[in-house]
């Protein structure tokens, strides 16, 4: 779709973009019987909500990223995490040498075909790939929130990545060379200050990428609707985990 995170404030990015639920993390990793040591490839980390779950499991993380201030940002808050510019359709590994693959709500955003055959050739036989989805509970917002999300729908609805998204609500089908996707689902609650709302979805592929007085609008609304709510809102959300291995 031509978007590029680097029209987006990383900074911003790494304070308010939401995480994923640890339980989530754990599931991914009992079931792919992770090590420490174990080789795990973040593809499209952004500035590291993944990874930072990764990290104390104790796992090798190589982060591939193809925004140059979201890699930035990156190594400076995880310096224990290798990083490399790439994408998902050109992975800087070799053949076969990674224990898991993971993605964190990106995955709508590649070459779908090619980035399978990519993730197949670096991934070591039964490895993992694990893709993750931070999604909103719309039916646990109350009504100042309810009528931020309506506001935003109703700007972002005909987006192409929007679109995109929305086709990996369900489980992928079956991809050749992996196993079936297994689905798990984990409540998570994304907490932040209702003053930042606005830079929060100005963070976001759908919204960064509306003509500019467009996305303008739109976030100054916001902005008018969150000043009368609570000081810190609660998002409520959950993380969605597609799983599978390498055949």
């Amino acid at each position: 779709m031509g978007f590029s995170f680097e029209s987006v404030d990383a900074t911003d990015y790494d304070e308010l973009r939401p995480t994923y639920a640890p339980a989530a993390v754990s599931w991914v990793a009992e079931r792919g019987r992770w090590e420490p040591g174990s080789l795990v490839v973040d593809l499209a980390a952004g500035t590291g909500q993944l990874a930072r779950r990764l990290i104390p499991l104790g796992v090798r993380v190589i982060a591939v990223e193809p925004a140059r201030n979201m890699r930035a940002v990156l190594q400076t808050k995880l310096p224990s995490v290798t990083v490399e510019a790439g994408t998902a359709e050109r992975i800087p590994l070799g053949d076969g040498g990674a224990d898991a693959v993971v993605v964190g709500n990106a995955f709508h955003h590649f070459d779908r075909d090619a980035a399978f055959v990519e993730i197949r050739r670096v991934l070591r036989p039964e490895g993992a790939l694990a893709l993750f989805w931070a999604r909103s509970s719309r039916g646990g917002l109350d009504l100042g929130l309810r009528e931020i999300d309506d506001v935003v729908e109703h700007e972002r609805g005909s987006s192409p990545i929007v679109r995109s998204y929305i086709s990996w609500f369900e489980p992928p089908e079956r991809v050749e060379g992996f196993t079936p996707f297994e689905r798990r689902s984990f409540r998570t609650t994304h907490t932040l200050p209702s003053a930042r709302l606005a830079d929060l979805f100005a963070t976001g592929s759908d919204i960064a990428s509306l003509p500019e007085r467009a996305r303008a609008r739109l976030l100054a609304r916001i902005r008018e609707l969150a000043a009368r709510l609570p000081e810190v809102v609660d998002l409520p959300q959950r993380s969605d985990v597609d799983l599978c291995f390498r055949t």
